[in-house]
């Protein structure tokens, strides 16, 4: 009778299984085993007397990566790595109230599977094997997290009553593959090429050149009806320099370039050209003078700094991030974390002739950020954020947050993130004319001179801290933004003339300063950079490692699209804290 029954149920998985690949035999093995999975999921995952789950989503990131670096004309160890990653999303309950949006003091999983290795050949099999035990774990863990979250409402009031999953209409989307892979000895012979550049260069202390490619296909199916394969690949060149002036400070600075594939890096000749430049640039630095004294008047952000503070400053607080229900002991650990621009919908946030928005449809001239498809399997569409300086909506995911109900399309690993986000102006200035503006607006202040900034630091290139490590915190719920000091900056006086300063330091800089920007240029610089999504308590968190060019791997590429900023008052300051002593030994190369 046992092996009667045990036949029945294997004949009926076969047959199941038959039919769906029968189905869907256009797409590939592993959507194929997912499919079957997530039906049978459907059908067959509830304990007695337990909810079944209203929604399961599966998520696989199939990904090949290269990646080299080099210092001082050295290889470093390279990598060459093939993963795929299921991820699993399990919901109880319905939308609602269900098992996500809630953190306890024993638990700050959010309630969907980890990641976990599925074989990397289709053995459609095993993937299922995987796929089912993932879902198992998922399931349990959203049972007990609803359990909780009810256990822990019954005796508290919600001050928001937000569903917790927004609605959808099913979509599907294939890419054909195209892996675009170069191959490593590319990545090796150019990380080794440009370090070598250094030599030529006895005052910088440290350097290092990293390389990346990666080609990732990630595969998505929902019980919702959505389903999409998308092609994700990515390519990055990161060159990082730094130096020590003759008092202990420490310059540093950054050439970055990210692509879609190898191909959009660059131009060797030019590459090793702008190198040389910021070498070159770093040793000025060096010898030039420090602000006199604290300076609060006009300044200019122009080209990569201009795009780099709207990066630092505004673009984080264009995430509607939804604070989790949490146990009264818990809320206290999570602060008043949030995105103050929550309480600024239909509020002016940036002078009336500028306006802001995300468009992941955006391709060529630069924009790396785009996608047909987020990771929820929304399809791809521009928002407007900020329309003649009104905040009009902020990014989501299908994660409800206030007053915005619906998604924007903008998942994206961990939550919402920009894709290509792009300031446009009803006005502009010549370069010339914005020069002469700060000009007036330093006469105005009686003003020895003003200021004019053209490149800033970002998080993930900062001078490590001596263990090859940087950590960098930080969040939209600030007021102020802590913005990386400024690698290129000038004193501008009134006959025109610029001197450089060695480095300068900006106050904490509030959001509300973006609505007193007097002017700004009337062309834009297109500048990508990564991007974290923001966790549950609306901290972002970037880690920058050396090595194999792992930083490219570390977050989303946004593109940002800006012109030069003129603001009429900012804080500057020169750096504040102690600075190391120099070397006691000369560097080894140079003193031969």
């Amino acid at each position: 009778m046992k092996n009667t029954t045990l036949r029945t149920r294997c004949g009926a998985f076969v047959l199941g299984l038959l039919t769906i690949l029968t189905t869907h035999a256009d797409e590939d093995a592993l959507m194929q085993a997912l499919r079957a999975e997530l039906e049978r999921s459907l059908d067959e995952l509830q304990m007695e007397d337990m909810e079944k789950p209203y929604f399961v989503a599966y998520t696989v990131h199939d990904t090949e990566r290269l990646g080299a670096a080099a210092s001082f004309g050295a290889l470093l160890p390279s990598s060459e790595s093939r993963s795929r990653r299921l991820s699993v999303e399990v919901r109880v309950g319905d939308p609602l109230f269900d098992n996500t949006n809630f953190r306890s003091m024993g638990s700050f999983s959010p309630g969907f599977g980890g990641g976990r290795a599925i074989p990397l050949k289709d053995n459609v099999v095993e993937i299922r094997r995987q796929v089912w035990l993932a879902t198992d774990a998922a399931y349990k863990q959203a049972l007990q997290q609803l359990a909780n979250k009810r256990a822990t409402l019954q005796n508290e009031t919600r001050t928001e009553e937000l569903a917790d999953l927004a609605p959808q209409e099913p979509f599907t989307h294939t890419e054909e593959a195209s892996r675009t892979l170069p191959d490593l000895d590319d990545l090796q012979d150019l990380a080794r090429d440009l370090s070598a550049l250094f030599r030529d260069m006895p005052h910088i202390a440290d350097s290092q050149v990293s390389t990346a490619a990666t080609y990732q296909r990630t595969y998505y199916v929902n019980s919702g009806g959505s389903s999409f394969i998308r092609n994700d690949p990515s390519a990055s060149l990161i060159v990082r320099a730094q130096a020590q002036a003759a008092d202990g400070t420490i310059l540093h600075d950054f050439v970055v370039e990210n692509g879609r594939t190898w191909d959009e890096i660059g131009n060797p000749d030019d590459l090793a050209s702008e190198v040389k430049d910021m070498g070159k640039a770093i040793g000025e630095r060096m010898g030039a003078p420090k602000l006199p004294d604290r300076y609060i008047g006009p300044v200019l952000f122009e080209g990569q700094a201009a795009a780099e503070l709207f990066a630092q400053v505004l673009a984080p607080r264009l995430i509607g991030i939804r604070m989790p229900d949490t146990e009264s002991r818990f809320a206290s650990m999570m602060g008043q974390a949030g995105n103050p621009f929550l309480d600024k919908l239909g509020a002016r946030v940036l002078p009336r002739f500028l306006s802001v928005t995300d468009d992941p449809t955006l391709t060529g001239e630069g924009f790396v950020g785009g996608y047909a498809v987020d990771d929820e399997g929304v399809p791809a569409s521009p928002t407007t954020l900020v329309e003649n300086g009104i905040l009009k909506t902020l990014l989501t995911s299908r994660n409800p947050v206030r007053d915005i109900e619906r998604s924007t399309g903008n998942r994206r690993g961990g939550g919402p993130a920009p894709s290509n986000l792009v300031v446009t102006a009803r006005r502009g200035m010549t370069r010339d004319e914005l020069v002469d503006e700060l000009k007036l607006l330093m006469e105005e202040r009686e003003a020895e001179f003003g200021i004019v900034v053209r490149r800033l630091g970002n998080p993930l290139f900062k001078p490590s801290n001596g263990s090859g490590m940087s950590i960098t915190f930080g969040g939209p719920q600030q007021q102020q933004s802590s913005v990386e000091p400024a690698l290129l900056a000038y004193k501008v006086f009134p006959d025109g003339r610029e001197e450089l300063l060695r480095t300068a330091e900006f106050a904490g800089i509030a959001d509300a300063v973006f609505k007193e920007i007097v002017a700004v240029s009337d062309s834009a610089t297109n500048y990508t950079s990564l991007y974290t999504p923001m966790s549950f308590g609306g901290l972002a968190t970037i880690i920058s490692f050396g090595g194999a060019g792992f930083a490219s791997s570390f977050g989303q590429a946004v593109t940002v699209s800006v012109p030069d900023l003129l603001f009429e008052e900012i804080s500057v300051r020169n750096p504040t804290g102690n600075v190391p002593h120099l070397p006691v030994a000369g560097h080894p190369f140079f003193e031969e």
